[in-house]
């Protein structure tokens, strides 16, 4: 139970350090600008969302406009962080010292639990009429 809550942790820092705090509650991606006010050239203004949250916007018709983006991307860390847990505990129960069988394991859950959490979150969001047919 501990592992999992250490789990969750971890999983959403590492979220939140390399994928949240580039956005703002528009969407617009956060450009850091050097000394002179200029944009840096590594650093350009195209707003290019991570695969899960344009999986997520395009899957459930999610209305950009009516939503905060960045409360939306700490929502969508938390069931990422919620589901990397949940099958990190699931192969911790397995009892082999074969690695093959535990990848393959992680390989099959994957993908049910992410349609399965993505689902429930979005039809919240449809109760909450943030999608654009609502």
């Amino acid at each position: 139970m501990i592992w999992s809550i250490i789990t969750v942790a971890v999983t959403y820092l590492i979220y939140y350090i390399f994928i949240i705090r580039k956005y703002d509650a528009q969407g617009n991606r956060i450009v850091k600008k050097n000394k002179k006010g200029k944009k840096s050239k590594k650093e350009h203004d195209v707003a290019k969302y991570p695969a899960e949250v344009e999986l997520f916007i395009y899957r459930y018709k999610i209305d950009i406009k009516k939503i905060n983006f960045r409360g939306m991307l700490k929502l969508l860390g938390f069931i990422c962080s919620l589901d990397i847990a949940f099958i990190v505990t699931v192969i911790s129960f397995i009892n082999t010292d074969n690695m093959y069988i535990l990848l393959g394991v992680g390989a099959l859950l994957v993908i049910p639990v992410i349609l399965i959490s993505f689902s429930l979150l979005g039809r919240y969001f449809k109760k909450k009429g943030l999608t654009k047919n609502a």
